[in-house]
């Protein structure tokens, strides 16, 4: 579980999330948030910043 999201990962993860931000797709935000963690934890750094910027709660 626990490897390392690189720089690119994360700027698609934060493209994703503006994305659904923007459209108000929870299902989206629920499906990214999935994916983050079973791909790094929640005790990732850079998953937690990602996660705050999720505009909805899922």
């Amino acid at each position: 579980m626990d490897r390392r999201m690189t720089s690119r990962e994360y700027e698609l993860y934060k493209a994703a999330i503006l994305a659904a931000n923007d459209s108000k797709d929870k299902e989206a935000l629920r499906q990214i948030l999935k994916q983050l963690i079973a791909n790094y934890g929640l005790d990732n750094q850079d998953v937690q910043y990602l996660i705050k910027l999720f505009a909805y709660s899922v």
